[in-house]
């Protein structure tokens, strides 16, 4: 009996360690992670990106944080306009990310809080 009790919590233990593992490797940022993440007036990568204050990581990491924006699930409003208004993000902050010319307002221009919040953010 003790045996069997032995490998049954061993089991027990595994399991749980690769359930653990599994949503690790797997996050799922929220939308609330991004935008604080993003525009956080104190720590966010977007204020540094646009006044040309960030490092080649930053910008990279920003262009990082709107894909995963992108691929969230709106709390209001339509898909379509979801995916119009954070593809700009994400178009802009590749292309600020890559260095083009003219991409700063580019993004300027996408970062449009109000814009984005009037159509979409929750209650």
């Amino acid at each position: 009996m003790r045996k069997f009790t032995t490998m049954a919590v061993a089991l027990l233990v595994t399991l749980g360690l690769f359930a653990g593992l599994s949503q690790a490797n797997s996050p799922e940022p929220t939308i609330k992670k991004v935008m604080k993440a993003a525009f956080n007036k104190k720590s966010g990568l977007c204020g540094p990106v646009l006044a040309g204050k960030a490092s080649a990581a930053q910008k990279k990491e920003l262009f990082v944080l709107f894909e995963e924006l992108a691929k969230a699930n709106p709390p209001n409003g339509t898909a379509a306009s979801w995916k119009a208004k954070t593809g700009a993000l994400v178009d802009a902050s590749h292309a600020v990310a890559e260095g083009e010319a003219g991409s700063g307002a580019a993004l300027k221009k996408a970062a449009n809080c109000k814009a984005c919040h009037d159509a979409h953010k929750g209650e």
